[in-house]
C-alpha cells in the first residue's frame, strides 16, 4: 500500500529549538545506552527527574470559533459547493472539532510519551494511536498516494493556479504569512460566499480555498492558529481524487510529531 509520507510541518516555531548535543545523551537513571531513547535528555520527564518543577498543563488548541466563521452549512444556494466538498470526504472535518478537553488527562499523556518509538511509556506497558483509531474516529482513509514538499517558486505558482488570484498578490501574502503559507483569514475572507450562480472555475476554486482553510484549522493546526502551508493545494488541485489520499494517515504522522515536540522540557 501507498502511505502517505508527509514533509517536516514548516510551520512548527519548536523545530528550530531541538539542541542535537543533548540528544545524544542518556537518561540519568533510564537509559544507559545513548543509542536507544536518544531524546530523553531533553525530554520534560528528565526535567521532573532531576527536581524542577512541573510546567503545568498544556494548552489545547481549538479553532473551533475559526471554522464556525465559515459556515458553508447555513448558506442556502450553493448545493455545488457543497456537493464537491462532501465528495473530497473531508467536510466532516468541520464537525470533529471538540468542545471541550481535559487538559491533565492530555498533559500527563505527553509526560509520557517517547518520540523515538511513538509511544507512551506507562506503568501497565505502553499504549499508542494507531491509524485504526483515527480511521474510526475521523471517517478519513489511512492508504492512499503522497504529496511531496514544494520550493517558494513552485507554491506561489500552485497558488495562483489553483486559486486564480493575482500573483503578485499571492506573494505578498505568502511573504507575510511566511514559511511557503497563506493566512486562514485571508482566506476566508477572499473566498467566504459562493452560489450556484458563479462559473463552475469560481465554485471550484471556492472549494479548494476552504478545503485548505478546513486542513489548517484541523488535521494540520499549528500553535499560531493563522495560516496554513500551501503545499496542501498540490492534493487539492483535482477535486475529484481528494479522497483518494491518506489523510487519516498524514494526520496520524502529524499528530505524532507535534506530541514528540510537547515532550520536550522547554516547550511550554
Amino acid at each position: 500500500m501507498d502511505d502517505i509520507a508527509m514533509d517536516d510541518d514548516p510551520t512548527s516555531d519548536d523545530a528550530d529549538i531541538v539542541d542535537e548535543d543533548i540528544l545524544t545523551q542518556p537518561f540519568p537513571g533510564g537509559p544507559t545506552d545513548p543509542s536507544i531513547l536518544k531524546s530523553f535528555k531533553s525530554h520534560v520527564a528528565t526535567a521532573i527527574w532531576n527536581g524542577a518543577d512541573e510546567r503545568g498543563l498544556l494548552k489545547c488548541h481549538n479553532y473551533l470559533f475559526k471554522i464556525s466563521s465559515w459556515p458553508w452549512w447555513e448558506r442556502g444556494n450553493n448545493a455545488t459547493f457543497v456537493n464537491i466538498a462532501e465528495m473530497s470526504g473531508l467536510a466532516q472535518l468541520a464537525c470533529y472539532t471538540y468542545r471541550f478537553v481535559n487538559k491533565i488527562v492530555v498533559s500527563n499523556f505527553v509526560e509520557s510519551w517517547q518520540p523515538e518509538t511513538n509511544t507512551c511509556h506507562l506503568t501497565v506497558g505502553e499504549m499508542t494511536i494507531t491509524l485504526d483509531d483515527v480511521a474510526t474516529i475521523l471517517g478519513l482513509p489511512i492508504v492512499g498516494k503522497f504529496m511531496r514538499k514544494l520550493s517558494e517558486r513552485r507554491a506561489i505558482a500552485l497558488v495562483v493556479n489553483t486559486l486564480e488570484i493575482d500573483e503578485q498578490e499571492v506573494t505578498h501574502e505568502m511573504y507575510s504569512a511566511g514559511d511557503n503559507s497563506v493566512r486562514l483569514e485571508w482566506l476566508r475572507a477572499y473566498f467566504h460566499n459562493v452560489t450556484d450562480n458563479d462559473s463552475m472555475e469560481r465554485i471550484a476554486c471556492v472549494d479548494r480555498a476552504y478545503l485548505l482553510f478546513l486542513l489548517g484549522c484541523s488535521l494540520f493546526s499549528d500553535k499560531t492558529g493563522t495560516r496554513v502551508p500551501v503545499v496542501y493545494l498540490s492534493l487539492l488541485s483535482n477535486l475529484t481524487t481528494v479522497s483518494s489520499y491518506a489523510w487519516g494517515a498524514a494526520a496520524l504522522a502529524y499528530l505524532y510529531r507535534q506530541m514528540g515536540y510537547a515532550s520536550r522540557s522547554d516547550v511550554k
